[in-house]
Protein backbone atom coordinates (compact mmCIF):
# COMPACT_ATOMS: atom_id res chain seq x y z
CA UNK A 1 0.00 0.00 0.00
CA UNK A 2 3.05 2.27 -0.39
CA UNK A 3 3.61 4.75 -3.21
CA UNK A 4 7.08 6.15 -3.87
CA UNK A 5 7.15 9.50 -5.67
CA UNK A 6 10.39 10.22 -7.58
CA UNK A 7 10.84 13.85 -8.62
CA UNK A 8 13.46 15.23 -10.99
CA UNK A 9 12.77 17.80 -13.68
CA UNK A 10 15.79 16.82 -15.79
CA UNK A 11 15.54 13.14 -14.93
CA UNK A 12 19.30 13.10 -14.40
CA UNK A 13 19.76 14.46 -10.85
CA UNK A 14 22.33 12.12 -9.34
CA UNK A 15 21.09 12.17 -5.74
CA UNK A 16 17.51 11.49 -6.81
CA UNK A 17 18.40 8.60 -9.12
CA UNK A 18 20.67 7.08 -6.46
CA UNK A 19 17.93 7.21 -3.83
CA UNK A 20 15.47 5.75 -6.33
CA UNK A 21 17.81 2.82 -7.03
CA UNK A 22 18.20 2.10 -3.31
CA UNK A 23 14.42 2.20 -2.83
CA UNK A 24 13.82 -0.05 -5.83
CA UNK A 25 16.31 -2.57 -4.48
CA UNK A 26 14.43 -2.62 -1.16
CA UNK A 27 11.13 -3.29 -2.94
CA UNK A 28 12.65 -6.03 -5.08
CA UNK A 29 14.21 -7.65 -2.02
CA UNK A 30 10.74 -7.73 -0.44
CA UNK A 31 9.33 -9.43 -3.54
CA UNK A 32 7.46 -6.34 -4.75
CA UNK A 33 7.45 -4.95 -8.29
CA UNK A 34 8.71 -1.33 -8.22
CA UNK A 35 6.78 -0.42 -11.36
CA UNK A 36 3.54 -0.96 -9.41
CA UNK A 37 4.60 1.27 -6.51
CA UNK A 38 6.71 4.05 -8.02
CA UNK A 39 5.33 7.33 -9.41
CA UNK A 40 7.38 9.86 -11.31
CA UNK A 41 7.28 13.65 -11.73
CA UNK A 42 9.65 14.87 -14.43
CA UNK A 43 9.96 16.96 -17.56
CA UNK A 44 8.38 15.56 -20.68
CA UNK A 45 10.94 13.55 -22.66
CA UNK A 46 13.47 13.28 -19.81
CA UNK A 47 15.32 9.97 -19.16
CA UNK A 48 12.79 9.28 -16.37
CA UNK A 49 9.78 9.75 -18.66
CA UNK A 50 9.25 6.00 -19.00
CA UNK A 51 5.75 4.59 -18.28
CA UNK A 52 7.18 1.07 -18.17
CA UNK A 53 9.21 1.90 -15.05
CA UNK A 54 6.49 3.76 -13.17
CA UNK A 55 2.87 3.24 -12.26
CA UNK A 56 2.20 6.79 -13.43
CA UNK A 57 4.28 9.62 -14.91
CA UNK A 58 3.31 13.25 -14.27
CA UNK A 59 4.90 16.05 -16.30
CA UNK A 60 5.94 19.44 -14.97
CA UNK A 61 6.15 22.42 -17.29
CA UNK A 62 9.63 22.88 -18.74
CA UNK A 63 9.62 26.61 -17.96
CA UNK A 64 9.04 26.12 -14.21
CA UNK A 65 12.20 26.07 -12.11
CA UNK A 66 12.30 23.48 -9.33
CA UNK A 67 12.27 26.06 -6.56
CA UNK A 68 9.16 27.71 -8.03
CA UNK A 69 7.31 24.42 -8.56
CA UNK A 70 5.41 23.73 -5.32
CA UNK A 71 2.17 24.53 -7.16
CA UNK A 72 3.06 22.33 -10.15
CA UNK A 73 2.90 18.53 -10.29
CA UNK A 74 5.92 18.55 -7.97
CA UNK A 75 3.60 19.62 -5.16
CA UNK A 76 0.40 18.28 -6.67
CA UNK A 77 1.32 14.59 -6.60
CA UNK A 78 2.51 14.24 -2.96
CA UNK A 79 0.00 16.73 -1.57
CA UNK A 80 -2.83 15.27 -3.64
CA UNK A 81 -2.12 11.74 -2.43
CA UNK A 82 -1.05 12.67 1.09
CA UNK A 83 -3.54 15.39 2.05
CA UNK A 84 -6.21 15.06 -0.60
CA UNK A 85 -6.86 16.79 -3.89
CA UNK A 86 -9.20 19.34 -2.26
CA UNK A 87 -6.35 20.54 -0.04
CA UNK A 88 -4.02 21.03 -2.99
CA UNK A 89 -6.77 22.71 -5.01
CA UNK A 90 -7.37 25.18 -2.19
CA UNK A 91 -3.64 25.91 -2.07
CA UNK A 92 -3.74 26.64 -5.80
CA UNK A 93 -6.66 29.02 -5.26
CA UNK A 94 -4.68 30.94 -2.66
CA UNK A 95 -1.66 31.14 -4.95
CA UNK A 96 -3.85 32.29 -7.85
CA UNK A 97 -5.35 35.09 -5.77
CA UNK A 98 -1.86 36.33 -4.90
CA UNK A 99 -0.83 36.06 -8.57
CA UNK A 100 -3.75 38.29 -9.58
CA UNK A 101 -3.03 40.71 -6.75
CA UNK A 102 0.62 40.96 -7.82
CA UNK A 103 -0.22 41.90 -11.42
CA UNK A 104 -3.26 44.11 -10.79
CA UNK A 105 -2.87 45.93 -7.46
CA UNK A 106 -1.66 49.52 -7.57
CA UNK A 107 1.87 50.01 -6.20
CA UNK A 108 0.86 51.56 -2.84
CA UNK A 109 -1.14 48.44 -1.97
CA UNK A 110 0.79 45.79 -3.88
CA UNK A 111 2.14 43.48 -1.18
CA UNK A 112 4.92 41.64 -3.08
CA UNK A 113 6.08 44.92 -4.65
CA UNK A 114 6.22 46.66 -1.27
CA UNK A 115 8.17 43.75 0.23
CA UNK A 116 10.55 43.75 -2.75
CA UNK A 117 11.18 47.50 -2.40
CA UNK A 118 11.72 47.24 1.35
CA UNK A 119 14.18 44.42 0.75
CA UNK A 120 16.11 46.50 -1.78
CA UNK A 121 16.11 49.45 0.61
CA UNK A 122 17.56 47.28 3.37
CA UNK A 123 20.06 45.53 1.08
CA UNK A 124 21.32 48.31 -1.17
CA UNK A 125 20.67 51.57 0.66
CA UNK A 126 21.19 50.50 4.29
CA UNK A 127 23.77 47.81 3.48
CA UNK A 128 22.22 44.95 5.46
CA UNK A 129 23.39 41.66 3.97
CA UNK A 130 21.02 39.15 5.58
CA UNK A 131 17.30 38.65 6.17
CA UNK A 132 15.66 36.67 8.99
CA UNK A 133 12.23 35.18 8.25
CA UNK A 134 10.51 34.35 11.54
CA UNK A 135 7.15 32.54 11.34
CA UNK A 136 5.28 32.19 14.63
CA UNK A 137 3.71 28.87 13.63
CA UNK A 138 5.14 25.38 13.90
CA UNK A 139 3.33 24.59 10.66
CA UNK A 140 5.92 26.81 8.94
CA UNK A 141 8.92 25.20 10.62
CA UNK A 142 10.53 24.46 7.23
CA UNK A 143 9.41 27.62 5.47
CA UNK A 144 12.74 29.32 6.13
CA UNK A 145 14.59 26.47 4.43
CA UNK A 146 12.27 26.75 1.43
CA UNK A 147 12.96 30.49 1.20
CA UNK A 148 16.69 29.91 1.40
CA UNK A 149 16.53 28.00 -1.86
CA UNK A 150 13.86 30.22 -3.42
CA UNK A 151 15.72 33.45 -2.69
CA UNK A 152 19.43 32.66 -2.62
CA UNK A 153 19.40 30.28 -5.59
CA UNK A 154 17.38 32.83 -7.56
CA UNK A 155 19.02 36.13 -6.66
CA UNK A 156 22.46 35.21 -5.39
CA UNK A 157 23.98 36.43 -8.65
CA UNK A 158 27.15 38.36 -9.53
CA UNK A 159 26.35 38.96 -13.21
CA UNK A 160 23.47 40.92 -14.74
CA UNK A 161 21.31 39.79 -17.65
CA UNK A 162 23.78 41.41 -20.08
CA UNK A 163 26.62 39.24 -18.79
CA UNK A 164 28.30 42.12 -16.95
CA UNK A 165 29.35 42.17 -13.28
CA UNK A 166 26.66 43.60 -11.01
CA UNK A 167 27.42 46.98 -9.46
CA UNK A 168 25.23 46.55 -6.35
CA UNK A 169 24.54 43.85 -3.81
CA UNK A 170 21.93 41.32 -4.91
CA UNK A 171 20.06 38.64 -2.95
CA UNK A 172 20.41 38.63 0.84
CA UNK A 173 21.49 35.74 3.05
CA UNK A 174 18.18 34.25 4.21
CA UNK A 175 17.81 32.39 7.49
CA UNK A 176 15.46 31.97 10.44
CA UNK A 177 13.52 29.60 12.66
CA UNK A 178 9.92 29.50 13.88
CA UNK A 179 8.42 31.30 16.80
CA UNK A 180 9.66 31.45 20.32
CA UNK A 181 12.33 28.81 19.62
CA UNK A 182 14.30 31.51 17.81
CA UNK A 183 13.82 33.91 20.71
CA UNK A 184 15.81 31.53 22.91
CA UNK A 185 18.49 31.07 20.26
CA UNK A 186 19.56 34.03 18.13
CA UNK A 187 17.35 37.01 19.01
CA UNK A 188 20.10 38.40 21.24
CA UNK A 189 22.14 39.02 18.08
CA UNK A 190 19.16 40.55 16.29
CA UNK A 191 18.47 42.99 19.13
CA UNK A 192 21.96 44.07 20.14
CA UNK A 193 24.70 42.99 17.74
CA UNK A 194 26.43 45.68 15.65
CA UNK A 195 25.35 43.52 12.68
CA UNK A 196 21.79 44.63 11.88
CA UNK A 197 19.46 41.92 10.57
CA UNK A 198 16.16 42.98 8.94
CA UNK A 199 13.34 40.67 10.05
CA UNK A 200 10.10 39.48 8.48
CA UNK A 201 7.67 38.19 11.12
CA UNK A 202 4.75 35.96 10.06
CA UNK A 203 1.78 35.45 12.38
CA UNK A 204 -1.78 34.16 12.44
CA UNK A 205 -4.70 35.39 14.53
CA UNK A 206 -6.19 31.93 14.98
CA UNK A 207 -4.71 28.59 15.94
CA UNK A 208 -3.81 26.43 12.94
CA UNK A 209 -5.59 23.33 14.31
CA UNK A 210 -8.69 25.18 15.48
CA UNK A 211 -8.16 24.22 19.09
CA UNK A 212 -6.22 25.89 21.84
CA UNK A 213 -5.82 25.80 25.58
CA UNK A 214 -5.72 28.65 28.05
CA UNK A 215 -3.18 29.28 30.76
CA UNK A 216 -3.01 32.31 33.04
CA UNK A 217 -5.94 33.93 31.26
CA UNK A 218 -4.68 33.77 27.66
CA UNK A 219 -4.51 31.15 24.91
CA UNK A 220 -1.34 29.73 23.37
CA UNK A 221 -2.07 31.62 20.16
CA UNK A 222 -2.41 34.90 22.04
CA UNK A 223 0.92 34.24 23.70
CA UNK A 224 2.55 33.61 20.34
CA UNK A 225 1.14 36.82 18.88
CA UNK A 226 2.10 38.87 21.95
CA UNK A 227 5.67 37.63 21.57
CA UNK A 228 5.72 38.34 17.82
CA UNK A 229 4.46 41.90 18.18
CA UNK A 230 6.68 42.55 21.20
CA UNK A 231 9.78 41.51 19.28
CA UNK A 232 8.94 43.79 16.36
CA UNK A 233 8.21 46.65 18.76
CA UNK A 234 11.44 46.11 20.68
CA UNK A 235 13.48 46.12 17.47
CA UNK A 236 11.89 49.40 16.45
CA UNK A 237 11.92 51.32 19.72
CA UNK A 238 14.78 49.78 21.69
CA UNK A 239 15.25 50.63 25.35
CA UNK A 240 17.50 53.08 27.14
CA UNK A 241 19.15 51.79 30.30
CA UNK A 242 22.02 52.92 32.53
CA UNK A 243 23.34 49.37 32.40
CA UNK A 244 24.97 49.10 28.93
CA UNK A 245 24.17 45.37 28.79
CA UNK A 246 20.47 46.28 28.91
CA UNK A 247 20.64 49.19 26.51
CA UNK A 248 19.08 48.63 23.09
CA UNK A 249 19.51 51.19 20.31
CA UNK A 250 16.35 50.22 18.43
CA UNK A 251 15.68 51.55 14.91
CA UNK A 252 16.16 48.02 13.53
CA UNK A 253 14.01 47.17 10.48
CA UNK A 254 11.26 44.58 10.58
CA UNK A 255 7.88 43.96 9.01
CA UNK A 256 4.91 41.91 10.20
CA UNK A 257 2.79 39.73 7.90
CA UNK A 258 -0.49 38.80 9.58
CA UNK A 259 -3.25 36.48 8.36
CA UNK A 260 -6.31 34.97 10.00
CA UNK A 261 -5.19 31.32 10.00
CA UNK A 262 -2.63 29.04 8.39
CA UNK A 263 -4.84 27.12 5.95
CA UNK A 264 -4.03 25.57 2.55
CA UNK A 265 -5.47 28.72 0.94
CA UNK A 266 -3.23 30.96 3.05
CA UNK A 267 -0.22 28.72 2.42
CA UNK A 268 -0.69 29.02 -1.33
CA UNK A 269 -0.87 32.79 -1.06
CA UNK A 270 2.24 32.90 1.14
CA UNK A 271 4.24 30.79 -1.32
CA UNK A 272 3.19 33.00 -4.24
CA UNK A 273 3.84 36.18 -2.26
CA UNK A 274 7.51 35.34 -1.78
CA UNK A 275 7.88 34.05 -5.34
CA UNK A 276 6.64 37.39 -6.70
CA UNK A 277 8.74 39.38 -4.25
CA UNK A 278 11.91 37.56 -5.29
CA UNK A 279 11.13 37.80 -9.01
CA UNK A 280 10.44 41.53 -8.73
CA UNK A 281 13.74 42.07 -6.93
CA UNK A 282 15.52 40.19 -9.70
CA UNK A 283 13.92 42.46 -12.30
CA UNK A 284 15.02 45.55 -10.35
CA UNK A 285 18.57 44.28 -9.98
CA UNK A 286 18.70 43.38 -13.67
CA UNK A 287 19.68 39.77 -12.99
CA UNK A 288 18.30 36.43 -14.16
CA UNK A 289 16.46 34.93 -11.18
CA UNK A 290 15.73 31.72 -13.04
CA UNK A 291 19.13 30.18 -13.76
CA UNK A 292 21.46 28.51 -11.25
CA UNK A 293 24.93 28.29 -12.72
CA UNK A 294 26.60 28.09 -9.32
CA UNK A 295 24.61 24.97 -8.52
CA UNK A 296 25.52 23.47 -11.88
CA UNK A 297 29.23 24.12 -11.32
CA UNK A 298 29.17 22.10 -8.10
CA UNK A 299 27.36 19.24 -9.84
CA UNK A 300 29.91 19.15 -12.67
CA UNK A 301 32.85 19.07 -10.27
CA UNK A 302 31.19 16.39 -8.12
CA UNK A 303 30.71 14.26 -11.24
CA UNK A 304 34.41 14.62 -12.03
CA UNK A 305 35.41 13.49 -8.52
CA UNK A 306 33.02 10.54 -8.71
CA UNK A 307 34.70 9.44 -11.95
CA UNK A 308 37.99 9.36 -10.07
CA UNK A 309 36.44 7.30 -7.26
CA UNK A 310 35.12 4.71 -9.73
CA UNK A 311 38.69 3.69 -10.49
CA UNK A 312 41.23 5.25 -8.09
CA UNK A 313 44.09 3.42 -9.83
CA UNK A 314 43.45 4.96 -13.23
CA UNK A 315 46.02 7.31 -14.72
CA UNK A 316 45.75 10.65 -13.01
CA UNK A 317 45.06 13.39 -15.52
CA UNK A 318 47.19 16.50 -15.30
CA UNK A 319 44.07 18.55 -15.97
CA UNK A 320 42.62 17.56 -12.58
CA UNK A 321 45.60 17.39 -10.26
CA UNK A 322 43.67 19.43 -7.69
CA UNK A 323 40.75 16.98 -7.69
CA UNK A 324 43.04 14.02 -7.10
CA UNK A 325 44.90 15.90 -4.37
CA UNK A 326 41.64 16.82 -2.63
CA UNK A 327 40.43 13.21 -2.64
CA UNK A 328 43.76 12.07 -1.24
CA UNK A 329 43.74 14.66 1.57
CA UNK A 330 40.17 13.63 2.43
CA UNK A 331 41.35 10.02 2.79
CA UNK A 332 39.11 8.74 -0.02
CA UNK A 333 41.89 7.32 -2.23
Amino acid sequence: RTLVNVVSKSGTTLETRTNETLARQSFEKAGLAPERHFLCVTGEGSPMDDPKRYRAVFHMYDYVGGRFSATSMVGGVPLGFGLGLSVFTEMLRGAREMDLHAITAAPPGNLPLLMALLGIWNRNFLGHESLAVLPYSQGLSRFGAHLQQLDMESNGKGVNHRGQPVTTGTGPIVWGEPGTNGQHAFYQLIHQSPTIVPCEFIGFRQNRLGRDGRFMGTSSQQKLLANLLAQSLALATGKADENPNRNFAGNRPSLVLMADQLTPHTMGGLLALYEHKISLQGFMWGINSFDQEGVELGKIMATSLLEHLKDPDQTRSVEDDIGWALLKEAGLI
